[in-house]
């Protein structure tokens, strides 16, 4: 019988949970959070899926881990590279309690691709190919577990747009897909330990924020909470919040203007600014603006338009970019990179000054940063050196984008409506779980709370600190042990598939 449930719902914010419930469209959520403890879930920085999956079940931050967001900058070539699974200097809780002789059940963890060996079964989540190849390296272990995902389940990893028609639909049924699949693991009842991730609900709450679609999809997952055994004892958390989205700040541009990078310019840059900047006073999107463009134009003229210049997505940011002439390049959702080696002695005063300059931005009277941070004072660990050199935490309603458009500030630089925010939701329910709420917890407190629930020793390295005041006996003792290594030690590389699934999702638009 399974003994834990750990369960993660992507993006979920309690102040849009709430709402619903008050509206009465989510009852068995509203019943768990009565009967449960529920809490305020900070984040690691930025407040992103990558890599907060993995920070939250390794108890790590990404400076232990080595991995700050979808995509890493090597500062020596200015080269954009993509983690995989491999990348995360780490192990998780699945590999101590597999030590342990726990049997593990990990379900659709994002960045888990290629899946790791452990006492139980792994199926990888987003990060894994989206066309599964059975002659290929298999997204699941044990390998032969693939087949029966296609079959019974017909599985997909992930779609190509929920904005595409029918895209909606396609969320739906993924999410239906994942829920299935755990009421099966939880039936056979050979697991000790399970965890779900339920990541397109964050997909359509960025693309279509509190709308019909979105609760479509809320409701989908309260109905599958209400399958859920009461007495199994559950933790359910987001890896982030969701905020919504009023103005963008483009800190690239922000860069270019103020020469701290340079960019090549190709010819039509102008004329396509000029485009870009028509479409936006009557109010339609980039993205819509270029799916548009992409069906009206002459076959040619849309991919000549798109490598002329403005706006220039983040995607293809990389591909412009003069390193070896810029002091500074920025990636979506708040990582600045400053040039170390171009900069010498004076990286430092760089540094300050920039960090004071970014504080001192105003726009009518307010700052669209909450916070601006030296990467010291949001990371410790190993992989400090790697880490963004400052960290831009955008204020409620802005988001920070890391393409490049005409303008500093725009009011919608992606197709995205609500954005990431640094609080997520707790909730702890189950037999042994008494009501109440807990002060703020951090996401690295879940592993070790994981570990000690089901009596297995913490590692020494892990950043979070157990929570027992949801448990009516608390949690057993804690033991400590020496850390397992983690990661295969494979270098990231440009992954051109992971890059065009996170176009699609809108991270690099």
């Amino acid at each position: 019988m399974t003994k834990l449930l750990s369960l993660g719902l992507d993006g979920a914010a309690w102040h849009k949970l709430d709402r619903m419930m008050a509206d009465g469209k989510l009852p068995n959520l509203e019943r768990m959070v009565e009967d449960g403890t529920r809490a305020p879930l900070e984040t690691v920085l930025p407040p992103v899926t990558c890599p907060a999956w993995r920070c939250s079940t390794s108890g790590k931050n990404p400076g232990q881990v080595g991995v700050f967001w979808w995509l890493n900058l090597d500062r020596p070539t200015g080269r954009i590279t993509s983690p995989t699974a491999d990348s995360f200097d780490t192990a998780d809780v699945w590999d101590y309690l597999s030590e342990e002789g726990r049997r593990c059940a990990v379900l659709n963890v994002p960045m888990t691709y290629p899946p790791s060996e452990l006492d139980g079964v792994m199926v990888s989540g987003f990060g894994a190919p989206f066309e599964i190849d059975l002659d290929a390296d298999s997204i699941t272990h044990p390998p032969e577990l693939q087949d029966r995902l296609e079959e019974e389940y017909d599985w997909q990893v992930g779609i190509d747009d929920v904005n595409d028609p029918g895209g909606v639909e396609e969320a739906l049924d993924l999410i239906r897909s994942r829920f299935e699949l755990l009421l099966d693991t939880l039936e056979d009842g050979e697991f000790d330990y399970v965890h779900l991730t339920v990541f397109y609900i964050n997909v359509l709450q960025h693309h279509f924020g509190d709308g019909p679609e979105t609760e479509r999809g809320w409701e989908l997952i309260d109905e599958y909470l209400g399958k859920l055994p009461d007495d199994l004892t559950k933790v359910v958390y987001s890896d982030h919040g969701h905020s919504h989205i009023e103005r963008t700040f483009v800190i690239n541009k922000y860069l270019i203007d103020n020469g701290y990078l340079s960019i090549e310019s190709q010819a039509g840059d102008e004329v396509t600014g000029g485009i870009y900047t028509a479409l936006k006073r009557v109010g339609i999107s980039p993205r819509t603006a270029g799916a548009l463009a992409r069906r009206v134009l002459p076959e040619g003229l849309y991919e000549r338009l798109v490598q002329s210049g403005y706006p220039i997505p983040t995607f293809e940011l990389a591909n412009r970019v003069n390193w070896e002439e810029s002091d500074a390049v920025a990636l979506s959702q708040g990582p600045i990179y400053v040039n170390r080696d171009r900069l010498g002695d004076d990286y430092e005063r760089f540094r300050d000054d920039l960090k004071a300059e970014l504080e001192s931005v105003s726009i009518e009277g307010e700052s669209p940063f909450d916070s601006v941070a030296y990467a010291e004072d949001v990371y410790s660990g190993d992989h400090l050196d790697e880490a963004p050199d400052l960290l831009l935490v955008a204020a409620d309603e802005w988001e920070v984008y890391g393409g490049v458009t005409p303008s500093v500030i725009e009011r919608q630089a992606t197709s995205w409506t609500s954005g990431n925010h640094p609080i997520g939701v707790l909730l702890v329910h189950g037999a042994d779980v008494t009501a109440g709420e807990l002060q703020t917890r951090s996401i690295l407190d879940i592993a070790p709370t994981v570990l000690r629930y089901l009596d297995a020793p913490v590692p020494t390295d892990m950043n979070g600190e157990s929570f027992g005041e949801p448990f009516r006996d608390g949690l057993p003792e804690r033991r400590t042990r020496e850390p397992i290594a983690g990661g295969a030690g494979r270098d990231a590389v440009q992954d051109e598939e992971l890059e065009s699934r996170l176009e699609d999702l809108g991270y690099l638009e």
